[in-house]
Order: structure tokens, then sequence, then C-alpha cells
């Protein structure tokens, strides 16, 4: 039997060995719960078992985790509450239940902060780590829970959950190719402790992401050894979910290699095993391999197959991933809500308990003191007042949050809508011509005449993705407008050079007039979009042999920029909703050229932000004017 043989034949007994003894562990805690055992005694067994089922058999770990939920409350068991939550976090969190995870752990922290237990304050944190970590791809903040729950361990010299924390900190100085030196250091301390404790499963996660480390590092052949190693100690407990994950990355490094026909078969290995379990990144990720191993071996078909199953995955988790976001964010504030309310309720029943004594003494008091009596409950009554007053600016604030959540719903409806109906006919067309000539259903001659129409059609969906992009990045946290001096002639010229082709196609006369040497103060990126949108709308309503104009005038401190067009123009309604997100419905260009209504309002949104403003007039078949106001100092 040759090395290789001898290699494999070890690890296939190894692994036998190992699930035999994990499904052991688990038959024998499944016995104990049979026998005759104490109410908290049974809670921590049925905490146990979940534990032990979740990465293999989530139903089973859930069904446990709840039963230990109920039991918990119903005898008032804190600690097997905590638990139980922590298990069940978990669980949402592995099925992509990323808002009920965060929810359920962060209750599980706030009970073990409540009891000042710092190990169960520790598994909240690892999975609100985890699932800011993967589920939402929040890594500051997911990182911040994990060195806490670290740090928490490292006191208690706690090294069993050291090791697993090693893993998850390392996995995300992999993931963002940051402190690799550091990620190093803590990496071989998770692998030295699992090994010592005999802990397969964090020694399986360790391995793992010390692979990560070596591949960000480009040493292929180490991160390859690491795969395999985490592989071999993740069949001992059967954690499908680590093995198809090392599997699709391994192939990844064959890809790299060249080793194309190995990358492929991994590859298909990977996406098997991962739509076993509903692991929803790896078989992304796995379409995403095949379709650049097909691509190699000139296998066009199969590669444009997974290159669609990829793309409508990957849309599929962007859109999961929003509304998890969304949802996260509701719950946020209805948490805060609620904690408004509590404490509005608290000042309550203090007050009450108050006059409660107040009236009790009341009656203790004799007739000297009856004008002290009356001061008081007159005061009593004012800060009653004042407590009514506070309870209607509280409600006046949470109707104002309800309004900004309604605006924010149409918004996301609106945005859907883009996607799912504006970008869904020219995609379609493309596909449906791309198929014509990859099975040579027409010929280069016929291809050649659809050409300009396709590639008015790209971009279009290009600007859409464009604008959508910039959209979801300006209503984000952090999002910085940085102002400096720009010329302005040139920066219209980029935009104009841009739609050469189309002004070409529709025979349109552009000029550009903006006086050369006009400097305003603004973002030169968000100047750029709100041109390239404003020219490239008025080409789009602009009849063959029409003309456009750019031109600037001074207005005190302002430039005007003016963006002149002689097509089909607007009516006053039309004008009237111009830069909103609510009208349901949107006008084609002179040659049924493709709008969403996103970009002109990422233009009014993003002038705003420059400290300028825009304006707009128009007239029905006579053609419309945009105008733009900018800084010309930096005030």
């Amino acid at each position: 039997m040759g090395m290789g043989k001898r290699s494999i034949f070890f690890v296939l007994l190894l692994s036998s060995a190992f699930a035999f003894a994990q499904q052991s562990k688990i038959d024998s805690l499944e016995q104990l719960l049979t026998k005759g055992q104490s109410a908290n005694q049974k809670i921590d067994l049925l905490c146990d078992l979940a534990d032990h089922y979740l990465a293999y058999q989530p139903s089973k770990a859930k069904h446990y985790a709840e039963e230990a939920l109920s039991l918990s409350i119903e005898t008032d068991y804190v600690k097997g509450e905590i638990l139980a939550l922590s298990h069940l976090s978990d669980y949402e969190f592995r099925q992509g239940n990323y808002a009920q995870a965060i929810q359920l752990a962060s209750k599980s922290l706030h009970q073990a902060e409540a009891i000042k237990d710092s190990t169960l304050m520790a598994m909240a944190y690892r999975v609100l780590g985890n699932t800011n970590n993967f589920g939402l791809k929040r890594y500051d903040s997911a990182l911040v829970y994990q060195l806490k729950a670290f740090r928490i361990h490292e006191q208690r010299k706690d090294y069993t959950k050291m090791a697993a924390i090693c893993g998850s900190i390392t996995w995300i100085y992999a993931t963002t190719n940051q402190h690799l030196d550091e990620a190093h250091r803590l990496v071989t301390l998770g692998i030295h402790l699992s090994d010592s404790l005999r802990n397969t499963k964090f020694l399986s996660y360790n391995y793992n992401s010390k692979g990560l480390i070596f591949m960000q590092e480009h040493q292929l052949d180490s991160a390859l050894k690491y795969f395999d190693l985490s592989i071999l100690w993740a069949l001992e407990n059967k954690d499908w979910a680590v093995i198809a994950f090392n599997k699709e990355l391994k192939a990844s490094i064959y890809f790299e290699q060249n080793k194309i026909q190995e990358a492929n078969d991994l590859f298909h290995i990977a996406l098997k095993e991962s739509r076993a379990i509903n692991l929803r990144e790896v078989v992304k990720n796995s379409y995403a391999g095949l379709a650049k191993s097909y691509a190699a071996i000139q296998n066009y078909p199969m590669a444009y197959k997974y290159s669609t199953l990829f793309n409508e995955l990957q849309d599929s988790l962007l859109n999961a991933e929003i509304t998890q976001k969304a949802l996260l964010s509701e719950l946020e504030s209805e948490e805060m809500r609620s904690q408004a309310k509590i404490s509005e309720l608290q000042v309550s029943n203090a007050q009450a308990k108050k006059e409660k004594i107040i009236v009790i003494l009341s009656f203790g008091i004799t007739l000297a003191f009856s004008i002290s009596i009356i001061f008081l409950v007159a005061r009593n009554s004012q800060q009653r007042a004042r407590t009514n007053k506070l309870l209607h600016e509280k409600n006046k604030q949470i109707e104002e949050q309800n309004l900004k959540l309604t605006e924010v719903n149409q918004t996301k409806d609106k945005l859907f809508s883009i996607l799912g109906h504006d970008m869904r006919s020219p995609m379609a067309s493309l596909k449906g011509m791309l198929d014509m000539v990859a099975y040579k259903q027409i010929s280069s001659e016929e291809f050649m005449n659809f050409a300009p129409k396709l590639n008015q059609q790209v971009t279009s969906i290009s600007e859409t993705l464009e604008n959508l992009l910039k959209w979801s990045q300006s209503q984000q946290q952090g999002w910085v407008t940085t102002l400096s001096p720009i010329c302005i002639h040139p920066l219209i010229a980029k935009c104009t050079t841009l739609f050469s082709e189309i002004v070409q196609e529709k025979k349109l006369t552009l000029i550009n007039q903006v006086e050369q040497g006009i400097i305003v103060h603004g973002d030169e990126n968000q100047l750029e979009l709100v041109f390239r949108n404003l020219i490239h709308n008025a080409i789009k309503f602009t009849n063959m042999g029409g003309s456009i104009t750019v031109n600037s005038q001074g207005e005190g401190d302002f430039v005007m920029i003016r963006v002149t067009d002689n097509g089909i123009g607007m009516s006053d309604d039309q004008v009237k909703q111009l830069f909103t997100l609510t009208s349901t419905s949107n006008t084609r260009g002179t040659q049924g050229e493709q709008g969403t209504g996103l970009g002109l309002h990422l233009c009014f949104e993003m002038v705003k932000e420059n400290g300028g403003k825009i304006e707009v007039s128009s007239r029905l078949h006579e053609g419309t004017t945009f105008c733009v106001y900018l800084k010309t100092k930096n005030s």
C-alpha cells in the first residue's frame, strides 16, 4: 500500500472512530434524560445536547434548547434560561436569521449581566461576534464582541473557551487581511490549546483560520496543508459546514495553481455538500469557482450556466442581507422605544409609591401640619403635570420615528421596484440576444445590427447600478463628503466624452460651453455623478438631431452650471415629482431608454451635500433646463 493510500486509509479509520466517539457521548447524554433528574439537572442536560447537535442536526438542537427554555422559565432557573437563549441564538445564526439571533443573544447578555455571570456573558458575546462577522459582515463590531469574550475566558483561565475564541478572532483578521502577525500568534495559541485539550472541534476551527492566513499571504501549499487538517478534525464532529467551506477554499487554491480539473472536481463536491446543509455562502462561491474553471477549459455553456446561478444567488443573498439589516434596525428601534417606556413606567411607579406614603402618613399628622400636607399635594400635582408633559413629548417623538420608518419603507419599496421591474426587461433582452449568439441562431451581421441597442441597454443598466451603489453608500453612517477646489470645465468634458457614442447614434449636438478656469468647491466624485446623470438624462429625452448645451454663469459666491436640451420636455406635475422616489411610473426616452428616477434623486441629494441647490424648468415638446448652483469659495 503506497503512502498516499495509507494516508487516506488512516483518515477514514480515524474519522470513523471520532464520529463513533462523538455519537457515543450524545447517546450517553440522552440516556441520562430518561433517568430521574432534578429540574435543573434536566435543563443542563438539554442545553448540553442542544450544543452538541448544533453543528450537524440543528433541528434537534432547536428542539432541546426550546424545551430547556420552557422548563427554565417554569422553574425560575435563570442560568438555564440564559444557556437556552444562547443556544437558540446560535441556531438562528446558523439558519441565517441574523436579526433574530442578535435579539436572542442580546436578551441572554442582559440577563447574564443582571446576575453578573461572566461565563454566560462571554457565551452571548461569542454569538453576537459570530453573527456580526459571518452574518452581517460588520467586522469591527464582531471583533469587539470576540475580544470581550476572549478577555473573560483568559481571566478565568478557561483554556477550552480560549481555544474557540482564538479561531473566531483570527478568522476575522484573515478575512479582512489585517494584523496577520497577531493572527498567527493567536491561531498558534488556539491550535496548542485545542490539541492539549484534545478538543477536535476547536482544533478544526483554528486549522481553518491558519489556512486562511496562509492563503492571504499567498503561501498556498501551507494553506492546503492546514485546510486538510481542518477537514480531518471536523469529520469527528460531523461539522459538515466547516468541511464544505474547507473544500471550497482548497478548490480556489487549485484553480490559482492552474490545476483546473482538480479545482473543478472539488468545486462540484463543495457545491453538493454545501447544498445539502443550505450553506449558501459556500454554494455561491462554488458557483463562481465552477464558472471560472469551466471557462478556463473553454466549456462556455457550463461556464455561462454557473455564472448565471452565481449572479442569481448573489442577488438573493444581497437582498436577504438588506432585509436582515432592516429587520435588525427595526428591532433595535423597537427595543429603544420599549426601554423608554420602561423608564417612564419606573418613574411613574416611583411617583405612585411616594404618593402612597404621603397618604398613609397624612392620617397620623395633626391639624398643625395640614398646611404642609396641602403644599405637598399641590407639589405632587405639578410633578404629575410635568410627567404628563414628558409623556406627551415622548409620544410625539415616537410618532415622528414612525413617519421616518414609513418613508424608509416607501424608499425600500421603490428600490425593489427598480430592481424587480425596471432592470428585468433590459436584462432579459440582453440575455436573450447573448443566448442567440451563443447558440449561433443569428449571424454576425445580424448581431452588429443589434449591437447599438445592446450597448444602449448595457449603458442604462450600468448607470442604474452605479446610482444604486452611490445611493446605498449615501444612506450609510460614515458617508463623507470631501470638499476641494475643482476645475469644472474638464469635469464636464469628461462626462460628455462618456456619452459620445450615444450622441453620434442619435445624431445629437452636445456642446460644452462652460467657461475655462471656473473653480468650484465640492466633492469631485459626487459632482461627476451629478453632471453625468443630468447630461445622460438630456440625451435620453432629446429627439434625433436635437441639441444639448452645457454652459456657465457667475452668480455672486456661486456659479450656475446650466444643462439645456430641446427635447420632449415635461409637464408641471412631472416637474413637481422629479426629485423624489415616491413616483410609481417613469417616462421612457425618445428611443425607449429605461429610466428609474433614482439618478435625479441622487443629483438633488448630492448637490445639497455640496452646499448648493438644483432647479429645473421645462415645457412640453420644447425642452428642459437644469440649473446647478455651486459654491466658488470654501465657506
